[in-house]
């Protein structure tokens, strides 16, 4: 998967074992759940061939060639990628939903760039995008972390070397480039550790903690220096013990670790080590005669192992495509056919792109190569624009569709309400089979990031203010509490405090309910602190603003699964009556089977194959909710009835589309139903309206 120096045959065994190790995993082969750990494999195998690359040119010549070596990595990386990435977009924007294949072309372009690594970690960590399906390009994080460590290490080792020049007239030592390296080493490790134990998701794709695995790797090589002279300095028993102890730290970690471990960190020590002991081992005269390095070297391995860089291209969009066809669950047969095209389309890729351009294409001079770097963005690019152009205009197509009117149909089919009519005229137009309409709001394509401002006051930063909403400067408030769902409403009670003159404040926290029972911070399963502290703090706010009216909006968390919750909403609700005039608990939204504007924007899809029927067992634990709630003295209401009628919950609601996702209601839907809302709860009455 890397450039090449001397050839080893052992060395394509290992990057034949870490492709596969990925592959399985990716397949779905459960007993193999930590076969992402052949990512580490990998960047270690990097790291001992170009840094051991770096360290022979700097001893030889006393210098190194940093143009010439990005022109290297330009040949070795760039064309397979640009084609995967060229291919895989436009084969993407064709049969994904356009909500999803214009995502596709953000992360195609990010990719082109190198910088996968930060589009996944913002997209992973964002509570908002939990439930997306994962980027056919989200392996190019790897790509990502690796090319911007080699941005830096090149300029690091020439810069050791010119100094080391500069000091003395005898040349470069290899103890010269030791020290940045084994200073970089250090430094990423002890980040590394650090930054897992703080948010996991975000260091997993973090070049500064993933950097100390390639480290690792050129500190192998540089430590090895001189081993394949003869004698020996390592016996062949050492040398055989070492190789099969590192193999098994890998099958180790392979087979123990899964997605819940906190990675890299600590954890990712054992495949790290493991491989830098395989390659320490080979790296002798005697570790290359040994049973392992023939087993390594066998012609299948070397096969496999001289493909792995396609491979590792071509497996993930392979999978992903697959499970759009097939579903997220694959059966054997459905793995087997995806395996067959990840191979034949490495094979072609490796015979057709990989080595003519390695070996078949002459630069002159050679250096020219780092031409492909703005080749491959241009290709990307214009494949991304022509992408985003063909979902515009897919997006245009639908424009002249009208929505959805209650004059549609007949008034005694309808409730009497207008807020539940309309609902109630969505499910029978979808039931009749309506085309999509055009002027949806939000726009299908702005659905996914309909997501209610906060302003200066998003409490996740770990901030403690007061941001009012509605009309601030009034003497009556109302006081909105919980997690993301409460969050959601927030344009609501914004746009009644505005109509009624109440002051409106928005303490909320994604994944933090209002509930004193504590939950597991999320990524890491430990005690979430942050959130307790938070809900303290809001009940303090609580006391201290003396609301009318305090509305409590908490996700369908399972009532049977977690009982200790009902009495954590119970105590919670009593100590919010406490300091308010009323509290009511919002019943919860549905959850959907699918996101509608995903559905919606499918091909030939029409009104009818995205009406869907809600889970019955969030509306059973929200009724649950209700109970204990009205149990502790508060209000009740339960807001099915704006969304679903007749156990049908229509993806769009007139003209709205009414959710982001499958269980987040879209602000302009939510500011939509700021009337009955209000109504509901007797404050527009109230105020005279």
């Amino acid at each position: 998967m890397r450039e090449r120096t001397d050839f080893r045959g052992d060395i394509q065994g290992i990057r034949a074992v870490a492709v596969l190790l990925v592959i399985v995993a990716h397949a779905g082969f459960g007993r193999f759940a930590g076969g992402f750990v052949g990512v580490d494999v990998f960047f270690v195998v990097s790291g001992f061939l170009i840094i051991g690359l770096l360290v022979r040119e700097a001893e030889g010549t006393g210098r190194i060639s940093v143009l010439g070596f990005y022109a290297r990595r330009a040949r070795r990386i760039l064309p397979a990628a640009t084609v995967v990435l060229v291919a895989t977009t436009a084969l993407a924007v064709y049969v994904l939903p356009l909500v999803r294949a214009q995502e596709v072309v953000k992360d195609a372009v990010w990719a082109g760039f190198f910088a996968s690594n930060v589009r996944f970690a913002a997209v992973e960590t964002d509570y908002f995008a939990a439930d997306d399906p994962p980027s056919p390009f989200q392996h190019f994080w790897s790509l990502s972390v690796e090319e911007q460590f080699y941005v830096v290490i090149p300029l690091l080792l020439a810069g050791a070397a010119l100094l080391a020049r500069r000091r003395r007239s005898g040349g470069v030592r290899t103890r010269d480039l030791a020290v940045p390296v084994l200073v970089l080493t250090v430094a990423s490790l002890v980040w590394s550790v650090l930054h897992t134990a703080d948010n996991p998701t975000a260091a997993y794709f973090s070049t500064p903690a993933r950097a100390w695995e390639l480290g690792v790797g050129g500190l192998v090589a540089i430590l090895v220096r001189g081993w394949g002279g003869t004698p020996s300095p390592i016996r062949p028993w050492q040398a055989a013990t070492l190789g099969w102890v590192g193999l098994a730290m890998v099958g180790f970690a392979t087979l123990t670790f899964d997605a819940g471990t906190p990675f890299p960190g600590t954890a990712a020590a054992v495949p790290v080590l493991g491989t830098a002991l395989v390659l320490a081992a080979g790296s002798t005269a005697a570790g290359q005669g040994s049973l392992l390095s023939r087993l390594l070297s066998w012609r299948p391995m070397l096969l496999v192992g001289a493909w792995s860089y396609s491979l590792y291209l071509w497996h993930w969009p392979v999978i992903q495509l697959a499970h759009e066809h097939w579903g997220r669950r694959l059966s054997l047969s459905q793995v087997l056919v995806a395996l067959v095209v990840t191979f034949a389309l490495s094979a072609a890729t490796f015979y057709l792109v990989e080595e003519p351009f390695r070996r078949g294409v002459r630069w002159r001079p050679p250096r020219r190569a780092v031409l492909l770097y703005p080749l491959s963005l241009v290709l990307v690019g214009g494949t991304a624009w022509g992408g985003q152009t063909y979902v515009d205009d897919r997006f245009a197509d639908l424009a002249d569709n009208p929505g959805v009117e209650v004059s549609d149909f007949a008034r005694a089919e309808l409730s009497d309400d207008p807020a539940v009519a309309i609902v109630e005229a969505s499910v029978l137009a979808a039931e009749d089979g309506r085309p999509v309409p055009g002027s949806l709001a939000p726009a299908l394509g702005a659905a996914r990031t309909s997501i209610a401002p906060l302003g200066d006051c998003d409490y996740r930063e770990g901030m403690r203010r007061l941001c009012p909403t509605g009309t601030p400067d009034s003497d009556r408030s109302i006081v909105v509490v919980g997690d993301s769902h409460a969050r959601a409403w927030g344009p609501t009670f914004t746009r009644i405090g505005e109509t009624a003159g109440y002051a409106v404040y928005h303490l909320v926290y994604a994944g933090c309910p209002a509930n004193r029972d504590s939950r597991p911070e999320p990524g890491t399963g430990a005690q979430w602190t942050a959130c307790e502290d938070f809900q303290e703090w809001t009940r303090e706010q609580v006391a201290a603003l003396d609301p009318e009216l305090v509305v409590v909006a908490n996700s369908a968390y399972s009532a049977r699964a977690l009982p200790d919750e009902l009495d954590g909403l119970a105590w919670e609700i009593e100590q919010l009556r406490e300091s308010a005039g009323r509290v009511v608990l919002l019943g919860d939204l549905p959850t959907l089977p699918r996101v509608p504007g995903v559905c919606l924007s499918e091909r030939d899809a029409d009104l009818g194959s995205c009406l869907f029927t809600p889970s019955p067992g969030t509306h059973r634990d929200q009724l649950e909710f209700g109970r204990v709630a009205t149990g502790a003295g508060a209000e009740f209401l339960n807001a099915r009835r704006w969304f679903c009628a007749d156990g049908k919950c229509p993806a769009v609601i007139g003209h709205y589309v009414p959710m982001r996702d499958k269980d987040h209601i879209t602000v302009e839907y939510a500011e939509a139903l700021a009337e009955p809302v209000g109504r509901a709860l007797r404050l527009l009455e109230d105020a005279g309206s």
